[in-house]
């Protein structure tokens, strides 16, 4: 049961490894005079934050389906046609906002404010994305129903959320492992990397929520 639960919410944490905007609040703390400790307070902040969310939906679905056959087949039905839905919605919503071929794109005004950020602020930050993010928030809800609707002992919920988050978190983790040498290449590297996920934010938003959205169909259909 447990490595059933975790292979079923991998997929959803994987989509949040690319998450375009915790990507560039990260390199542009490297980038910025306090560099690596204040990635490494946002990016700690950010799978812990991400981690309660999802441990705390899966405490509140947990059991809901575990006695009840048809329950769990209308619950799962509900739920998959419910995010498909909702992740499709995202992915129009991000491409109609996608910059025009001839327009800069528009940078966050929280990111022009970073760089007199200590490591309570980036900390701060790091939390706020890993609960408030608009793609976080929808995964932690379908990857909590899952994890919750599954017969797991507290310590093995706990566990498959724990590697989950960590999972979700490692495109951070990484970034600010290689983001802190001190090396010019590196940091030009870095510097590109921001401004292309910024331009192409919505666009690639718009493909993982229509992924997702796939992907939480195709569990609604299996629910027959």
């Amino acid at each position: 049961m447990f490595w059933h639960a975790l292979g079923e919410v991998l997929p959803l944490a994987f989509a949040v490894i690319i998450s375009p905007m915790p990507l560039v609040a990260v390199i542009t703390l490297l980038l910025g005079p306090r560099g690596r400790r204040n990635a490494v307070a946002f990016t700690v902040a950010f799978v812990v934050a991400f981690f309660a969310l999802t441990l705390a939906l899966s405490s509140g679905s947990k059991g809901t389906t575990q006695n009840d056959s048809f329950f769990a087949t209308v619950f799962h039905l509900v739920i998959g046609f419910a995010f498909a839905a909702l992740f499709f919605y995202l992915a129009f919503r991000s491409w109609q906002k996608r910059p025009k071929k001839d327009a800069a794109p528009v940078e966050p005004k929280w990111l022009a404010a970073m760089d007199s950020f200590g490591v309570v602020k980036s900390a701060g930050l790091g939390a706020l994305l890993g609960v408030a993010n608009i793609k976080n928030v929808p995964i932690a809800i379908a990857a909590g129903s899952v994890i919750g609707s599954v017969d797991l002992a507290w310590s093995l919920v706990f566990l498959c959320t724990a590697v989950f988050a960590v999972v979700a978190g490692l495109g951070l983790i990484l970034l600010t492992i290689v983001g802190g040498s001190t090396s010019p290449r590196i940091a030009g590297g870095l510097a590109s990397a921001k401004a292309g996920l910024i331009r192409h934010n919505n666009v690639i938003l718009a493909v993982l929520f229509v992924l997702l959205g796939a992907l939480q169909l195709g569990r609604a259909f299996e629910a027959f």
